[in-house]
């Protein structure tokens, strides 16, 4: 009995010290150090002993912010879709804003990830127009630009491949590559011989070799990009999802499954391929919105996407469309 009770009184000591360090460290601020002088110990035990209060639940650390939610849905995306990184950023109330935040955090996001040297593929559309609009101009040594898809007419403004490129150009200080040539010719063999052109062959072999492609995808819905400005008509547009087409991405159409669809237009597009994409160290697409739910699927099921940044609302239609578990059971595997 003697050997029992003075082994309780020694446990009852060592958590004493444990409730006693954990709490002049994470109430009182004191730094280890402080601690370790004040209890009489050394450094390291306090360190062990902070450890300690952790692993046995004395000390529960919860950190209050609306962003662990948003942090959350980035690592369920990652690990459901099984991509190397995820922006999630909170869903504005009014929607005619979602686009121009996402921009905002794909132009942040893009700052950060370039480096000297690289080489950046952009692409075209109202979502890439707000990321060149929202670039902090700052110089990228040795950066290239190239544009990996053909121009439109010009009097699509500044949604153009072109403009958008010679945006993103400037905010770095860096050469431009274009791709002088439309996005859709009248015949396959047009394209064909246009594609083998040394200029325009160039251009494209370096979209190939780009560090990092930055894109968004359109959706089949009458919101598309492409049918608002009037650019592809709606028989074009019958015969794509006839073929099982859900979205595209620098106007290559895909399936819900992600695999390329094989039409008529697919043969007379001047850009790069779809399956280039798997090469390319960092393919980053930025959308958002109930209507582009389908398309991002696709395209993740593709395989396509090494860096999503999208809303919290679409996020979670993503997971819930692709049958995610949800958060609890997540929490409880």
């Amino acid at each position: 009995m003697q050997e029992g009770g003075v082994g309780m009184q020694r446990d009852d000591r060592t958590t004493e010290l444990l409730v006693r360090c954990a709490w002049l460290y994470y109430e009182e601020g004191l730094t280890q150090q402080e601690i370790a002088h004040r209890l009489g110990v050394s450094r390291l035990r306090v360190n062990r002993l902070l450890k300690q209060a952790r692993e046995t639940g004395i000390v529960h650390i919860t950190i209050q912010h609306p962003g662990v939610r948003l942090a959350e849905l980035e690592g369920r995306l990652i690990h459901h879709f099984r991509i190397p990184r995820a922006v999630v950023i909170p869903t504005p109330v009014d929607g005619a804003q979602l686009k121009r935040v996402l921009g905002k955090a794909a132009a942040t996001y893009l700052e950060r990830a370039l480096r000297p040297g690289d080489c950046l593929g952009v692409t075209w559309g109202t979502t890439l127009l707000e990321v060149a609009q929202q670039l902090t101009p700052r110089v990228v040594s040795d950066l290239r630009v190239v544009q990996i898809t053909g121009g439109l007419t010009p009097d699509l403004g500044e949604i153009n491949p072109f403009d958008i490129a010679r945006r993103v150009a400037d905010a770095f200080g860096a050469r431009c590559f274009y791709l002088y040539a439309p996005m859709f010719l009248s015949r396959a063999e047009v394209c064909d011989a246009l594609m083998a052109e040394r200029f325009i062959a160039h251009v494209l072999e370096q979209a190939r070799n780009a560090t990092h492609i930055l894109t968004s995808v359109g959706e089949m819905e009458p919101t598309a990009t492409f049918r608002q400005v009037g650019y592809l008509d709606e028989e074009t547009f019958s015969e794509l999802i006839a073929l099982g087409a859900v979205g595209s991405m620098f106007a290559r159409f895909f399936d819900a499954l992600g695999r390329p669809v094989r039409s008529e237009l697919d043969r007379r597009t001047v850009a790069l391929r779809l399956e280039d994409l798997h090469a390319i160290e960092d393919v980053i697409v930025v959308a958002g919105g109930p209507a582009k739910v389908r398309a991002l699927l696709g395209a993740l099921r593709g395989g396509y996407v090494k860096t999503l940044i999208t809303d919290a609302a679409t996020a979670r239609a993503l997971l819930a469309a692709d049958g995610a578990p949800d958060a609890a059971r997540e929490g409880s595997t």
